[in-house]
């Protein structure tokens, strides 16, 4: 006797079993919101019906299987609608730019701001999404759904899990030599597969938030003093240190762009550009909490970073006033001990007409040099290329590679007008980096210095990949490769007894996010056990100082 989930009311509707609902949503999931991980298996398998099919056949068994775990009995109907919604949402981000989810694409997700994820939401996405995910996972409320005694579900529940499981593993069996080599070097492959892949992402994220949710973090070089050239100095010394965003080297003019992109600064005189630098990730939300950790990227982890003190606390234990003013999405847990506070839009209403600009930190750094007392650290992170809206990031006005791409939905723009959009916000860096040079130089009230670092780079259409956040073993180097450049007012590089030529000489040789912490500890003559000599690019740059 059969114990409908919903009374029979309205049009007659079919009846269906437990198992027959999840073969059809799993159907669904693999045909219709898998175009990438079936691109990726015929490539891989050369198109060998054998193989592909016997790997199709797991992957079926697997979503039938997931489909069972976490959707026993009632649970049935909700959870395959959420995944089927969970898999047409990534297999669109991952058709119009080429993303794969992991589990920092989730952190993305869950730490992004209402103004970021705004330019995502197209109507293009709306309707994509709405056709093969939320249709879709409504009609999976259509049919009723045929269920025995609860001593039967009690059963069938590890029944179904386990023949889903024996089906994947006899399709896994079919070929082990050569399926156990793919799911061991190409992790993309699984990486395409969906839901499973952002099931997986999710619970790995979770995992983490759990581990780092209150993280207490241990002191590091507690032995940190200003050495004898900081306290000799005449004047407060100002570092203003300007974290990029979403930058990449390629298209940097001072690092052989072949457009100039950078014209302001290649006028500047005292601009040390460092052309090959390569970022610690290929998100926010890895690579500015790594590059001012002095743990180094090989060694990453979230809880490792962020369960001890970084650049900012060394520095503040050393006697800086340290501040951070951001125009992006926080400060990533960095500057949770020495604090930081957003943009302040009434400083200059006209960089804020939509989305403020960076240009709104030029009266911030002018505000600092004007009250300064104290030798300073102040981090301005910056908006900078962050897409896909490259368009919000530069007045108008300074738009000078036209015609340049308007929108957030890339499909209504050429390459080339969405490269002219990313390097019209690149000239706006350019700009504003300028400006604050100039400011610098100006003051009589600080000895100043300024460097710049991206955190990441971006992908813009090379091998089908937009945008940025690719996991790291299939990163391109348009998404690892930034740029960075450091400048000194005549009076600080004397007051820290640095050698223009020898910085100049380091600045040719590779460098890496690895490389800020020790380095801006160098910059600025703070003495500790914890700076390391190796990783310091002022290290042997001053005279009677051996490298």
């Amino acid at each position: 006797m059969t114990s409908p989930d919903i009374p029979r009311t309205g049009p007659r509707r079919p009846v269906v079993s437990h198992l027959t609902l999840n073969l059809l949503v799993a159907g669904w999931i693999l045909v219709a919101l898998n175009a990438g991980f079936w691109s990726r298996l015929g490539a891989t398998f050369r198109g060998d019906p054998v193989q592909t099919g016997l790997f199709g056949l797991a992957v079926l068994a697997l979503t039938v299987l997931l489909l069972e775990l976490l959707g026993p009995g009632r649970l049935q109907r909700p959870v395959a609608a959420a995944l089927i919604l969970i898999a047409a949402a990534a297999s669109y981000y991952e058709r119009t730019f080429g993303v794969l989810i992991d589990r920092e694409m989730v952190r993305n997700v869950f730490e992004t701001t209402v103004t970021e994820s705004r330019h995502l939401v197209t109507l293009h996405m709306i309707a994509t999404i709405g056709l093969t995910g939320v249709l879709p996972a409504a009609l999976v409320f259509w049919p009723r759904v045929s269920r025995r005694s609860p001593l039967h579900q009690l059963w069938r529940w590890p029944l179904g899990a386990g023949l889903s499981l024996l089906v994947m593993l006899g399709g896994l069996l079919g070929d082990y030599k050569a399926f156990s080599a793919v799911l061991r070097e190409r992790h993309d492959l699984m990486g395409s597969y969906q839901p499973g892949a952002t099931v997986a992402a999710a619970y790995r994220f979770g995992q983490e938030q759990w581990k780092t949710a209150d993280p207490v973090a241990r002191p590091i070089a507690t032995d940190a003093v200003r050495g004898r050239r900081l306290a000799a100095a005449d004047k407060p010394v100002l570092l203003v240190l300007f974290v990029g965003e979403t930058a990449r080297a390629q298209n940097f003019g001072l690092s052989g762009y072949a457009r100039n992109t950078t014209p302001r600064l290649a006028a500047q005189t005292g601009v040390i550009n460092f052309a090959d630098v390569t970022a610690c990730g290929t998100s926010t939300a890895v690579s500015v909490p790594c590059m001012f950790s002095a743990l180094p990227q090989a060694g990453y982890a979230r809880d490792a970073v962020l369960s001890q003190e970084n650049l900012l606390d060394v520095l503040a234990r050393a006697g800086f006033a340290v501040r951070w003013v951001d125009n992006n999405t926080g400060d990533q847990k960095v500057a949770t001990r020495t604090g930081w506070t957003r943009v302040d839009a009434t400083l200059d209403p006209a960089a804020c007409t939509t989305e403020c600009t960076d240009e709104i930190f030029l009266p911030v750094i002018r505000q600092t040099l004007d009250k300064i007392s104290a030798d300073t650290v102040l981090v301005l992170h910056m908006i900078g290329n962050h897409g896909p809206a490259y368009h919000l990031r530069y007045p108008q006005d300074r738009a000078v590679f036209q015609p340049d791409c308007r929108t957030v939905q890339f499909s209504d723009c050429t390459t080339a007008e969405i490269v002219n959009a990313y390097d019209n916000a690149i000239l706006e860096t350019d700009f504003v980096l300028s400006r604050s040079i100039e400011m610098l130089a100006a003051s009589d009230r600080a000895q100043g210095a300024l460097l710049y670092l991206s955190d990441h780079g971006e992908s813009l259409g090379e091998n089908g990949l937009y945008l940025h956040a690719a996991p790291r073993f299939m990163a391109p180097e348009e998404q690892t490769k930034v740029p960075m450049l450091w400048w000194m007012a005549d009076g600080f590089r004397q007051a820290m007894g640095l050698d223009d030529a020898c910085l100049h000489a380091r600045a040719a040789r590779p460098a890496s996010h690895d490389n800020l912490f020790h380095s801006v500890l160098g910059l600025l003559d703070v003495t500790t056990r914890a700076r390391d000599p190796a990783l310091d690019l002022t290290d042997g740059c001053r005279p009677g100082e051996a490298s």
